[in-house]
Protein backbone atom coordinates (compact mmCIF):
# COMPACT_ATOMS: atom_id res chain seq x y z
CA UNK A 1 0.00 0.00 0.00
CA UNK A 2 2.95 2.33 0.46
CA UNK A 3 3.61 2.24 -3.29
CA UNK A 4 -0.01 3.19 -4.06
CA UNK A 5 0.25 6.00 -1.50
CA UNK A 6 3.46 7.32 -3.07
CA UNK A 7 2.04 7.17 -6.60
CA UNK A 8 -1.08 9.08 -5.55
CA UNK A 9 1.03 11.69 -3.76
CA UNK A 10 3.21 12.12 -6.85
CA UNK A 11 0.16 12.38 -9.12
CA UNK A 12 -1.38 15.01 -6.86
CA UNK A 13 1.84 16.89 -6.17
CA UNK A 14 0.28 20.42 -6.07
CA UNK A 15 -1.88 19.37 -3.14
CA UNK A 16 0.94 17.46 -1.45
CA UNK A 17 3.27 20.47 -1.62
CA UNK A 18 0.66 22.90 -0.30
CA UNK A 19 -0.36 20.48 2.46
CA UNK A 20 3.25 20.13 3.59
CA UNK A 21 3.68 23.90 3.61
CA UNK A 22 0.47 24.46 5.58
CA UNK A 23 1.36 21.75 8.07
CA UNK A 24 4.77 23.38 8.54
CA UNK A 25 3.10 26.77 9.00
CA UNK A 26 0.69 25.49 11.63
CA UNK A 27 3.51 23.72 13.45
CA UNK A 28 5.22 27.11 13.64
CA UNK A 29 2.02 28.80 14.86
CA UNK A 30 1.57 26.25 17.67
CA UNK A 31 5.32 26.17 18.43
CA UNK A 32 5.72 22.48 17.66
CA UNK A 33 9.30 21.61 16.62
CA UNK A 34 9.65 20.34 13.06
CA UNK A 35 12.29 17.64 12.69
CA UNK A 36 12.38 17.26 8.90
CA UNK A 37 10.65 19.59 6.47
CA UNK A 38 11.09 17.93 3.09
CA UNK A 39 7.55 17.99 1.68
CA UNK A 40 7.99 15.41 -1.09
CA UNK A 41 9.57 12.36 0.54
CA UNK A 42 9.51 8.80 -0.75
CA UNK A 43 7.69 7.37 2.28
CA UNK A 44 4.47 7.80 4.25
CA UNK A 45 5.44 11.40 5.09
CA UNK A 46 5.06 12.55 1.49
CA UNK A 47 3.08 15.77 1.61
CA UNK A 48 3.63 16.15 5.34
CA UNK A 49 6.36 17.37 7.65
CA UNK A 50 7.93 15.29 10.38
CA UNK A 51 7.27 16.98 13.70
CA UNK A 52 6.93 16.13 17.34
CA UNK A 53 3.46 15.28 18.59
CA UNK A 54 1.61 18.45 19.46
CA UNK A 55 0.30 19.31 22.92
CA UNK A 56 -3.40 19.75 23.72
CA UNK A 57 -4.66 22.69 21.63
CA UNK A 58 -1.96 22.28 19.04
CA UNK A 59 -2.99 18.71 18.26
CA UNK A 60 -6.39 19.82 16.96
CA UNK A 61 -5.03 23.00 15.34
CA UNK A 62 -2.31 21.22 13.39
CA UNK A 63 -4.86 18.75 12.05
CA UNK A 64 -7.83 21.07 11.48
CA UNK A 65 -6.15 24.25 10.20
CA UNK A 66 -4.49 22.76 7.11
CA UNK A 67 -7.51 20.50 6.56
CA UNK A 68 -9.92 23.43 6.45
CA UNK A 69 -7.73 25.52 4.14
CA UNK A 70 -7.11 22.62 1.76
CA UNK A 71 -10.80 21.69 1.75
CA UNK A 72 -11.99 25.20 0.99
CA UNK A 73 -9.36 25.76 -1.69
CA UNK A 74 -10.14 22.38 -3.26
CA UNK A 75 -13.86 23.13 -3.39
CA UNK A 76 -13.41 26.63 -4.78
CA UNK A 77 -10.92 25.55 -7.44
CA UNK A 78 -12.62 22.28 -8.48
CA UNK A 79 -16.13 23.73 -8.69
CA UNK A 80 -15.76 25.77 -11.95
CA UNK A 81 -14.00 22.92 -13.73
CA UNK A 82 -16.56 20.37 -12.54
CA UNK A 83 -19.46 22.57 -13.62
CA UNK A 84 -18.05 23.05 -17.09
CA UNK A 85 -17.04 19.42 -17.61
CA UNK A 86 -19.76 17.44 -15.86
CA UNK A 87 -22.79 19.73 -15.54
CA UNK A 88 -22.62 21.73 -18.77
CA UNK A 89 -20.83 19.05 -20.78
CA UNK A 90 -18.33 21.37 -22.48
CA UNK A 91 -14.60 20.76 -22.64
CA UNK A 92 -11.75 23.19 -22.16
CA UNK A 93 -8.20 22.71 -20.96
CA UNK A 94 -8.66 25.35 -18.28
CA UNK A 95 -11.51 23.37 -16.73
CA UNK A 96 -9.40 20.20 -16.77
CA UNK A 97 -6.51 22.01 -15.04
CA UNK A 98 -8.86 23.54 -12.46
CA UNK A 99 -10.42 20.16 -11.77
CA UNK A 100 -6.99 18.52 -11.46
CA UNK A 101 -5.68 21.11 -9.00
CA UNK A 102 -8.92 21.09 -7.00
CA UNK A 103 -8.98 17.30 -6.76
CA UNK A 104 -5.30 17.25 -5.75
CA UNK A 105 -6.11 19.69 -2.92
CA UNK A 106 -9.10 17.60 -1.82
CA UNK A 107 -7.06 14.40 -1.96
CA UNK A 108 -4.35 15.78 0.33
CA UNK A 109 -6.49 17.60 2.89
CA UNK A 110 -6.35 15.01 5.69
CA UNK A 111 -3.68 14.73 8.42
CA UNK A 112 -1.36 11.84 9.11
CA UNK A 113 -2.82 8.93 11.06
CA UNK A 114 -0.41 9.61 13.95
CA UNK A 115 -1.53 13.24 14.15
CA UNK A 116 -5.19 12.21 14.02
CA UNK A 117 -4.65 9.67 16.80
CA UNK A 118 -2.86 12.29 18.89
CA UNK A 119 -5.71 14.75 18.29
CA UNK A 120 -8.32 12.14 19.20
CA UNK A 121 -6.43 11.19 22.37
CA UNK A 122 -6.15 14.81 23.55
CA UNK A 123 -9.75 15.64 22.63
CA UNK A 124 -11.28 12.74 24.54
CA UNK A 125 -8.90 12.68 27.51
CA UNK A 126 -10.14 13.17 31.05
CA UNK A 127 -8.71 16.72 31.20
CA UNK A 128 -10.63 18.09 28.20
CA UNK A 129 -13.93 19.87 28.75
CA UNK A 130 -17.28 18.41 27.79
CA UNK A 131 -18.12 21.42 25.62
CA UNK A 132 -15.03 20.92 23.47
CA UNK A 133 -15.79 17.20 23.19
CA UNK A 134 -19.29 17.93 21.91
CA UNK A 135 -18.32 20.74 19.52
CA UNK A 136 -15.22 19.10 18.07
CA UNK A 137 -16.35 15.47 17.90
CA UNK A 138 -17.69 15.59 14.32
CA UNK A 139 -14.71 17.43 12.75
CA UNK A 140 -12.34 15.15 14.67
CA UNK A 141 -14.16 12.04 13.46
CA UNK A 142 -14.05 13.28 9.85
CA UNK A 143 -10.31 13.96 10.06
CA UNK A 144 -9.70 10.64 11.83
CA UNK A 145 -11.55 8.66 9.15
CA UNK A 146 -10.04 10.75 6.36
CA UNK A 147 -6.52 10.10 7.59
CA UNK A 148 -7.09 6.37 7.12
CA UNK A 149 -8.63 6.97 3.70
CA UNK A 150 -5.54 8.93 2.70
CA UNK A 151 -3.18 6.28 4.05
CA UNK A 152 -4.71 3.62 1.80
CA UNK A 153 -5.12 5.83 -1.27
CA UNK A 154 -8.91 5.93 -1.17
CA UNK A 155 -9.02 9.71 -0.73
CA UNK A 156 -8.26 10.13 -4.45
CA UNK A 157 -11.34 8.13 -5.38
CA UNK A 158 -13.55 9.97 -2.89
CA UNK A 159 -12.22 13.32 -4.12
CA UNK A 160 -12.95 12.43 -7.74
CA UNK A 161 -16.45 11.26 -6.83
CA UNK A 162 -17.11 14.37 -4.78
CA UNK A 163 -15.86 16.64 -7.57
CA UNK A 164 -18.20 14.84 -9.97
CA UNK A 165 -21.32 15.34 -7.81
CA UNK A 166 -20.37 18.82 -6.53
CA UNK A 167 -22.21 20.74 -9.30
CA UNK A 168 -25.43 18.81 -8.65
CA UNK A 169 -25.15 19.38 -4.89
CA UNK A 170 -24.72 23.13 -5.40
CA UNK A 171 -27.54 23.20 -7.98
CA UNK A 172 -29.85 21.41 -5.53
CA UNK A 173 -29.26 24.01 -2.81
CA UNK A 174 -29.17 27.08 -5.07
CA UNK A 175 -32.26 26.15 -6.99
Amino acid sequence: MVIVYEIIKLLTFPGALLKGFLEHLFCRIYKVPVEYSDYMQRNELCGHVEHLLAPKKGSFGICFGPHLIMLLLGLVIAFPGAVQLFYLGTFSWLSVILLYVGVSFLTNCFPLVEDALNMWEHLFSAESKTVSKVLLAVPAAVMYAGSYLERYGISLLTSLAFAYVLPWIVAFFVG
